[in-house]
C-alpha cells in the first residue's frame, strides 16, 4: 500500500502524512529540510507540523534552527491495533444483527477479486460441505488456506475444474488441501465450465466471466441464500461430479 494512503488511514491529512513521511526518511529536520523533501508549501508545512505535534506524533526540539522529530514510530502499531479492533467490532455487529430473520436471497457482486474474497471468507464458516466449480488456474493462498482449514474441520470439499497442463503447479497446491478434485467432462456438459459454488446446500453463487466477460473487474456474480436455488445447483453439481474423472497429477 502507498505510504501516504497508509498514514491517512491513521487519521493524518495529506499534508501531515507528507511531512511525517519526510521526517521518517531524513530523521530530525528543520522546516526548510522538510519542505525540500516533501515539496510542501512552507506555510502548509508549518501547519502540518503543528498539527502533528498536537496529535503526539512528533516533537519539536529546542534548538536553533528548530528541528522536528518523530516521537515513537511504535505508536503506529497501537493506532493499527485500534483500527483492527474497531473493524472486528463492526464485523461482529454486522454478522450478528438484532434482526437475524432477513436473508440475502439474491445479491450481485461485481469483479473477480471481490468474489474470491467473498468465497475465502464464506468458506471459513462452512460446517458440512463445499461443492465448487473453478478453473483453479491460479494459486490463491488465502482461498487455499480456507479450503485446507475446512477439510481439517471435517468439511467435505468437492471441486470440479478444467484441465490445462500449464496449470499443473496450481493444481498441486489445490490438491494439497485435501479436497477431492475432478476434471470437468466437456464431452457430456459442453465446453464451458459453469462457475458455481454451493455451501452447506443453502448458500450458492453463480459467476458470469470469461469468455462472455473479458475484463475481470466486470465479472458478475449472483450470490444467494435461497435454499431452493442452492439445491438446484447442488443437484447439477453432483450430476457433473458423477460423470467426471479424478484429477491426477
Amino acid at each position: 500500500m502507498d505510504q501516504i494512503k497508509l498514514l491517512k488511514r491513521f487519521g493524518l491529512t495529506e499534508y501531515e502524512a507528507r511531512a511525517y513521511l519526510s521526517l521518517a526518511k531524513i530523521g530530525p529536520s528543520s522546516v526548510r529540510e522538510i519542505v525540500l523533501d516533501s515539496k510542501l508549501p512552507r506555510n502548509k508545512a508549518y501547519e502540518a507540523l503543528q498539527r502533528l505535534e498536537e496529535k503526539n506524533k512528533i516533537v519539536s526540539l529546542p534548538i536553533s534552527p528548530r528541528k522536528y522529530k518523530i516521537i515513537n514510530p511504535e505508536l503506529l502499531k497501537e493506532d493499527a491495533q485500534e483500527i483492527t479492533n474497531s473493524v472486528n467490532e463492526l464485523i461482529k455487529m454486522v454478522e450478528q444483527p438484532k434482526n437475524s430473520e432477513f436473508k440475502d436471497l439474491f445479491i450481485v457482486i461485481k469483479g473477480k477479486k471481490a468474489i474470491e474474497e467473498k468465497l475465502a471468507i464464506s468458506n471459513t464458516k462452512v460446517k458440512k460441505e463445499i461443492f465448487s466449480c473453478n478453473n483453479l488456474s491460479k494459486i490463491l493462498y488465502k482461498n487455499i488456506r480456507a479450503i485446507e482449514d475446512a477439510v481439517k474441520r471435517g468439511v467435505k470439499v468437492k471441486m470440479i475444474c478444467d484441465f490445462d497442463e500449464k496449470n499443473v503447479e496450481s493444481y498441486k497446491e489445490w490438491l494439497s488441501t485435501g479436497a477431492d478434485i475432478r476434471v470437468f467432462n466437456k464431452k457430456m456438459f459442453g465446453p464451458l465450465l459453469p462457475r458455481i459454488t454451493i455451501l452447506d446446500g443453502s448458500i450458492a453463487r453463480l459467476t458470469i466471466g470469461s469468455p462472455e466477460v473479458k475484463n475481470e473487474e466486470e465479472y458478475i456474480t449472483l450470490w444467494t441464500e435461497s435454499r431452493a436455488f442452492s439445491q438446484m445447483l447442488r443437484n447439477h453439481f453432483l450430476n457433473m461430479w458423477k460423470n467426471s474423472k479424478p484429477l491426477v497429477i
